[in-house]
């Protein structure tokens, strides 16, 4: 595979870097390294070498624990819905801290996975929802998505006549490999009020100073780009939004963050089989770490931005 170089930061377009670290491929197989390195401008650490996107799919198969959702649990299946449905109350609760929604409004989540978070702004709110995502295996086929606005492909080849009222990335930007490009364009999708939030891993994360090279967070080759509080929002202003709040603790637990980390420190876990054998371990854990975790949520190891079109 002929590997994409990045020769400038993905945020500031310097082209100064410090080489961090080369990091494995995670949860899949292939354990070829991949070198992270950290810009010297604004310090996002990002992929230096890439997959090119047309190659991509092959790291989204079978051995992406996300993709697979809670079919991937066997049994315990029904208990990891209802964790996703606590994560998906948590990111109502967070919107409607900022905007009360109403039947009236328009929300695009973008890289929306299953819509099961766009489900619920339906169901409770009856207002337009819009998910887009390059894969459609989170929604094809299902009939409870069928009154949800779905468009499959790359938000930056899109030309929506509709403009939002909340634009949403849960563990999106990571992944995009023009990530100011989509800040740009998104705001065509925007007027003067519209509201945008993001949720990303943390490089300040404790989990990554902890777990270094194993750090989920990498997620090799998958995410492109590491984000700290700062320059996630300075990308966020360059790119013609104003910030609201920087740095708040974000949806996702960060125990799952901690969990795969363990696993792929640990290098025994096969991603593609069936996860039901670990599920009691992984909420023993959970437990056993729920005093830590509290104080960890607010250490950031996920991190929140709002900001709103100028």
């Amino acid at each position: 595979m002929q590997l994409e170089s990045v020769t400038s930061c993905l945020s500031c377009g310097d082209t100064t870097i410090l080489k961090k670290m080369e990091i494995p491929t995670q949860m899949h197989p292939d354990r070829t390294p991949f070198p992270f390195v950290e810009c010297m401008n604004c310090g996002l650490v990002y992929l230096m070498e890439r997959v090119p996107p047309v190659e991509l799919g092959e790291y989204y198969q079978d051995y992406y624990l996300p993709y697979r959702g809670e079919e991937a649990w066997g049994k315990y299946a029904h208990l990891v819905e209802r964790g996703q449905s606590q994560l998906d109350k948590r990111r109502l609760k967070t919107l409607q801290s900022y905007l009360p929604l109403n039947e009236q409004h328009k929300v695009l989540d973008i890289g929306c996975g299953k819509p099961t978070f766009l489900k619920m702004l339906k169901d409770q709110f009856q207002c337009e929802v819009w998910g887009i995502d390059f894969s459609a295996n989170g929604w094809k086929a299902d009939p409870q998505f069928q009154n949800i606005q779905l468009l499959q492909g790359d938000v930056n080849e899109m030309k929506l006549s509709s403009t939002f009222d909340v634009i949403t990335c849960w563990h999106y930007l990571e992944h995009d490999y023009h990530p100011l490009q989509t800040l740009q364009h998104i705001q065509m999708l925007a007027h003067k009020n519209t509201l945008l939030f993001l949720e990303v891993p943390n490089y300040q994360a404790w989990s990554r100073k902890y777990y270094q090279r194993d750090w989920a967070g990498f997620h090799t080759p998958r995410h492109t780009a590491i984000y700290s509080p700062n320059n996630l929002a300075a990308m966020v202003e360059h790119a013609g939004w104003r910030i609201l709040k920087k740095g708040l603790p974000g949806t996702l637990d960060p125990y799952i963050l901690w969990w795969m980390s363990y696993q792929e420190k640990k290098g025994t876990i096969n991603w593609s089989d069936s996860m039901e054998s670990y599920f009691w371990t992984f909420v023993g854990g959970r437990i056993l770490l729920a005093p830590i975790l509290l104080f960890h949520r607010w250490s950031k190891d996920i991190q929140l931005l709002v900001a709103q079109k100028v």
